[in-house]
């Protein structure tokens, strides 16, 4: 069963269990949109190709939907299909939608479609994406606080 630590529970106890806490889970992720990748397909033979590749994504429980940085978004090139309304702690915004992947290869998990482009480092943030729920449903998530460790399996 692959595994993947979205925790710091490399770093020198306690200070693990303050990085968790001052960063969230953080995952790195590849992002694009491959126009010749089959996304179709399944099972997946192979992950599409990224844009950008490492990127540091919160894993946020608390949000349904994933998210890319806008300014990532118009980096990549990702195609603009539409504008919706997001909302969240600073209340509604109007945001482009961009079509998008989002892989994780360290356990072969691939969420591809539309994604609301957010204010991420423009805001000062340190994630270049937010995985929702919508990544997370299929995979198991062990939060250990106490330790800084934060596992996904699929």
């Amino acid at each position: 069963m692959p595994v993947i630590e979205a925790g710091f529970c490399g770093a020198p106890d306690p200070k693990a269990a303050d990085a968790l806490v001052q960063f969230g889970p953080t995952i790195l992720v590849d992002t694009g949109w491959d126009q010749q990748f089959n996304y179709a397909s399944i099972p997946l033979q192979s992950l599409p190709a990224s844009g950008s590749t490492n990127i540091p994504a919160l894993v946020d429980t608390g949000a349904c939907e994933s998210c890319i940085d806008e300014a990532l978004a118009q980096n990549l090139g990702l195609p603009m299909v539409d504008r919706q309304v997001v909302a969240g702690v600073g209340g509604q915004l109007t945001v482009n939608v961009y079509l998008a992947h989002l892989s994780c290869a360290a356990i072969g998990h691939l969420m591809y479609g539309r994604f609301s482009g957010v204010h991420l480092t423009t805001g000062g943030q340190p994630h270049r994406a937010v995985i929702g729920r919508t990544f997370l449903q299929g995979l198991l998530m062990i939060y250990d606080g106490a330790n800084g460790s934060v596992q996904l399996l699929k």
